[in-house]
């Protein structure tokens, strides 16, 4: 199993719970953060992971949510998307 998912399947259950398409959660190897998203478009969230992920930027999918990472330890949880090509295709 990926090293990445191992560390999203060790979350305590009350942050699985709370797993929510208007939220991104940051995963960092202390601490779990996240702050709201509500109402983001596909524009938002590439502006956001320009901002907190280095690249390359690599892209799964876990628990029915769209994840981020790159060199670093930073994993970054998008539940509004479920595919991981959601944030490479032009929007309709």
């Amino acid at each position: 199993m990926d090293k990445n998912a191992t560390r999203l399947d060790q979350l305590p259950p009350a942050v699985k719970r709370a797993l929510d398409p208007d939220f991104v959660f940051l995963v960092y190897p202390d601490k779990i953060q996240h702050f709201p998203a509500r109402q983001w478009s596909q524009t938002d969230y590439q502006h956001m992971l320009a901002e907190k992920a280095t690249v390359p930027l690599r892209l799964f999918l876990w628990e029915n949510c769209l994840v981020a990472y790159g060199p670093e330890d930073l994993l970054i949880v998008m539940p509004k998307y479920q595919q991981i090509d959601a944030l490479v295709r032009e929007p309709r």
